[in-house]
């Protein structure tokens, strides 16, 4: 039952601050891991639980969803079809290569933080912007935990207002996500008490984030992710590298 509450409150934690800007599944992940998961289990429970906080954020702004559609069709086509090729991959090798890869996964999805997100404009831009989705595509399949960021990162090199810019990133890794689930859901890795806890959490605070995108400060949630996300990099280095 603790497990339980604490993976519920982790869940609308994670669902507010995706709502918002993205990255936060960055914090769930090694919430799922401290109750005793193992990684790939921790990953596919995630990716399964907090994938309603974008669609919950994408439904609090729904007046603009079908215009984010039409203007992102093909982004989220290729999105869709990295993802669906990460989630394979995840599944088609041992747990073992997994566990290894993870901590480099969790630390570069954490140094995304850090990278410059000033628009430019130009064709090399509009290049850039593609290969940055499929790599975000093909990253959320295979591990999923700070995706958003990975969006927001390729969308803001083109120039969006704020709010266009979250409610594209809502609705791009909203349906990717929802995509590789159909293959986490055969995988026999879901830990569904868990994925229950996070879905309510997570869709609640979805809803929230969605309302409030603009309000948070970004500095309080890059400082937050950014701590979470390299103290969990670091116990995974030590984990599969120095104490065995």
């Amino acid at each position: 039952m603790l497990g339980f509450t604490v993976t519920m409150l982790a869940g609308l934690v994670v669902g507010t601050i995706n709502g918002m800007a993205g990255g936060a599944s960055l914090l769930s992940y090694p919430v799922l891991l401290g109750l005793g998961l193992p990684p790939l289990d921790a990953a596919i429970t995630n990716a399964l639980g907090v994938s309603s906080a974008n669609l919950f954020a994408i439904r609090s702004g729904q007046h603009t969803a079908v215009t984010l559609l039409k203007t992102y069709r093909r982004l989220i086509i290729i999105s869709v079809l990295c993802s669906l090729l990460g989630a394979a991959l995840l599944l088609a090798f041992p747990p073992k290569i997994f566990e290894h890869v993870v901590p480099f996964l969790l630390l570069a999805a954490t140094l995304t933080l850090l990278l410059p997100t000033k628009p430019h404009l130009g064709r090399r831009n509009e290049i850039a912007e593609t290969l940055g989705i499929a790599s975000s595509g093909l990253y959320g399949g295979y591990f999923g935990p700070g995706q958003g960021v990975m969006v927001i990162t390729a969308l803001a090199r083109n120039p969006k207002d704020p709010g266009t810019l979250n409610g594209a990133k809502n609705i791009i890794v909203g349906i990717t996500s929802a995509a590789s689930n159909i293959v986490y859901l055969f995988s026999g890795r879901a830990h569904w008490s868990l994925v229950l806890a996070l879905f309510i959490g997570s869709s609640i605070g979805g809803t929230l984030g969605g309302k409030w995108a603009t309000r948070m400060s970004p500095l309080f949630y890059r400082a937050l992710v950014l701590s979470v996300g390299y103290g969990a990099s670091i116990w995974l280095f030590g984990k599969y590298y120095f104490w065995n």
